[in-house]
């Protein structure tokens, strides 16, 4: 469980640090950066259920 734990902050800090470099002309709001950060691990389950199941 600390393994997931530690990839899932890894994935939060990685994607907020990258936000960080996008010109504000992008028009990308916070709200989706958020939604990127804190929901991959969500759409990823499901992406990876679905090959699963796929096989």
């Amino acid at each position: 469980m600390r393994e997931v734990l530690m990839v899932y902050l890894c994935g939060v800090i990685l994607l907020l640090a990258v936000s960080t470099t996008i010109d504000s002309e992008e028009e990308v709001g916070l709200d989706h950066i958020m939604i990127a950060a804190f929901g991959w691990p969500v759409f990823t389950s499901i992406l990876a259920l679905k090959a699963w199941s796929n096989r």
